[in-house]
């Protein structure tokens, strides 16, 4: 079989073997445009899902941060009952939890990197992580707040004709 001059690359459409030039000619330019536009959000999809999930390690890294910090100001109850045991131990024991849990978090996300759904969820997971950044941001100004104006917050009092004693 005669390949026309200046193409390189065959590839098999049904029985007969043509070039991808031969297929690319054929087609308007807009679409061979659109179709390269395409191509390349596929291909970044797995760099975009690499900085989602440097942005997951980072603010988890925030998160664990100020979990400590505010563990050992005796700010935090902490609810997650396995996340309470970890801090009962210190520190250390806690970063290991964490650290640990997001690494194997990751690697799905990671492994499967080019999946549109990885990719969602990612952006959905890094959305989460930084709603519970800006809450300990607000946290913190309460705290100090609180703090610098000597108010007590936990003691409220109810107005005078519903006191019933």
């Amino acid at each position: 079989m005669l390949r026309p001059q200046g193409t390189d690359i065959p590839y098999m459409s049904g029985y007969a073997m043509t070039t991808l030039s031969d297929s690319m000619s054929a087609m308007p330019a807009c679409r061979r445009r659109s179709g390269r536009v395409i191509e390349w959000i596929v291909e970044a999809r797995s760099h975009r899902v690499i900085c989602l999930v440097l942005g997951i390690w980072l603010l988890n890294g925030f998160d664990l941060a100020f979990t400590i910090l505010s563990h050992e100001q005796g700010m935090l109850h902490e609810e997650n009952p396995l996340a309470r045991h970890m801090l009962a131990y210190g520190t250390a024991s806690i970063i290991l939890f964490k650290t640990g849990f997001v690494l194997i978090g990751s690697y799905p996300l990671l492994r499967f990197r080019t999946a549109r759904i990885t990719e969602l969820g990612s952006f959905v997971i890094l959305l989460t992580y930084a709603i519970l950044a800006v809450h300990w941001s607000e946290c913190y100004d309460l705290y100090s707040f609180s703090a610098s104006h000597n108010i007590e917050m936990a003691e409220s009092s109810a107005p005078d004709g519903l006191n019933t004693q």
